[in-house]
């Protein structure tokens, strides 16, 4: 039974007690550097940082902004922006601390798995490392569950026996990690609802323990009941605490019913996502496959992590979206089940972890290119100009009502909701009136791009295009990467409509 990491004595002192998880956030740091202060790094975490910001400005989620992300998320991002301030730094500092705490976790779940102190260390750099490579360079959600679900992870994994190991901790241990680990998960379900069949699988392997330890039926069912209450108990709070607002029905359009809502992805744009996200982590199934070869007196723990790893998989699945970043639940799992090749397959560790240094890095400066920058960022706020009605981002850079302090011109201000065809159905209001009732207060300022999105809604671009000719005049024409341009358009100054 793995009760905790074994001592290594073989390894350096700079591995050792509290240099290691210092180790790892110096690591962390220098290989995000790029990432600092840039304020449009992914689209996704420049609207929940504009949601946790405005949240201290007395805006409620669901309510004020809209979305279907949960609100442990934005009050992550609405604490970064109280401790640090409204900038984009302050939730890339608070998400290079969750990435070294996850590593540090996985460096830990190692160590059983390795005979010296090169597996683990190389697994918690490669964690760190590939995120780079899957849009996980900033403050994704799923850059934010890891902690939780590694943590969980780590608990369980205590409590599973090698092969030919026949004792295994006393029942109230067990009680007292699976109740925190299911807590755990669900603290992660606040912050991505994608965790949810991982932490089923958690569950299930918890009670399989307990009846390996002896538990009878009564006892499982009132084990398995406490657990499952104390991972529901994050959402059930936020639901009740919607509810004493009178916003329960708000609340549960958000969180539950709009996820259905969503049209699918077409067929041929998912496959394409998909056989791109594999093609990024391949590298790791492989390493992971030489690793699971190597499980000599390891194999309930390995294969706990193998299905962790399916399960996370199978959530992709479920949730009908391969876009990289929903590939990161994956390289926890996969750089465990490395390590024990990445122990001892010495030329093949440092090559991995080479490969992914550099291309992390190349891959870094190529979004900065083509997606943009602070500099970007100063050149469409000074076009934008006074705003004192409003700007309306159709398309293009949440991070431009932050930056430019601007209003919010509705409750649907992620540019995807509204000009994104497969958001039509999923909204809880028809976009294109929505959009018609957003230009008709004649925004100050309409940011949008070209080319346009391959899955746009016509129906809310063919307002924007006809209200941006009878009222407003290009001012800006921003190009980044080759052939993206992001287009500025100001009120002309004798339209007398407002």
């Amino acid at each position: 039974m793995i009760a905790r990491p074994p001592a290594v004595p073989d390894a350096p002192a700079w591995t050792r007690g509290a240099r290691l998880p210092l180790l790892l956030l110096l690591l962390t740091l220098l290989v995000r550097a790029q990432t600092f202060g840039n304020p449009v790094i992914e689209f996704d975490e420049q609207f929940y940082r504009l949601v946790g910001e405005r949240m201290l400005q007395g805006a409620v989620p669901f309510i004020d902004i809209w979305d279907r992300k949960p609100i442990g998320l934005f009050l992550l991002y609405a604490l970064a922006a109280l401790i640090g301030g409204a900038h984009a730094l302050s939730y890339q500092l608070m998400a290079a601390l969750f990435v070294a705490g996850t590593a540090w976790l996985i460096h830990a779940m190692a160590r059983p798995l390795c005979a010296s102190w090169r597996g683990p260390l190389v697994a918690a750099a490669l964690y760190i490392l590939w995120l780079n490579l899957l849009q996980g360079e900033g403050g994704q959600a799923s850059v934010l569950t890891a902690l939780p679900m590694c943590g969980a992870a780590f608990l369980i994994l205590r409590h599973i026996p090698r092969d030919g190991d026949g004792g295994v901790e006393g029942g109230g241990g067990l009680w007292r990690d699976g109740a925190l680990a299911m807590l755990l998960v669900g603290l992660a379900a606040q912050i991505k609802y994608t965790v949810l069949l991982e932490g089923l699988f958690f569950g299930l392997a918890l009670l399989w323990l307990a009846w390996r330890q002896g538990a009878g039926a009564v006892r499982l069912v009132g084990w398995g009941a406490g657990w499952a209450s104390l991972a529901a108990l994050p959402t059930v709070l936020a639901w009740v605490t919607y509810a004493a607002m009178g916003q329960s029905e708000a609340w549960l359009f958000a969180n539950v019913t709009s996820i259905f809502l969503r049209a699918p992805m077409p067929l041929d744009d998912l496959l394409g996502e998909l056989a791109g996200g594999v093609a990024t982590i391949l590298l790791l199934i492989v390493a992971a496959w030489l690793g699971w070869r190597r499980r000599v007196g390891r194999g309930p723990v390995q294969r706990f992590v193998a299905l962790w790893a399916l399960v996370a998989f199978a959530s992709m699945v479920v949730m009908r979206s391969f876009s990289p970043h929903y590939f990161i639940p994956l390289v926890p799992p996969l750089v465990l089940l490395a390590s024990p090749a990445l122990d001892v397959m010495r030329r093949f560790a440092i090559g991995l972890t080479a490969l992914a240094a550099i291309v992390g890095q190349i891959l870094i400066g190529v979004f900065i290119w083509s997606k943009g920058d602070g500099d970007t960022v100063d050149h469409l706020v000074a076009a934008i100009g006074p705003a004192p009605h409003c700007i309306f981002v159709f398309d293009g850079f949440p991070a431009l009502y932050a930056e430019s302090r601007s209003c919010l011109p509705g409750r649907l201000v992620f540019p995807g909701h509204l000009n994104g065809i497969m958001e039509a159905g999923s909204l809880g209001v028809d976009p294109v009136a929505e959009v018609e009732r957003i230009m008709a207060t004649r925004p100050d300022a309409i940011v949008t791009d070209f080319p346009i999105w391959s899955l746009h809604n016509p129906g809310t671009k063919a307002v924007v295009d006809r209200e941006l000719a009878a009222h407003y005049r290009l001012v800006l024409r921003e190009e980044t990467g080759k052939g993206r341009f992001r287009l500025v358009y100001r009120r002309k100054a004798d339209d007398p409509a407002r």
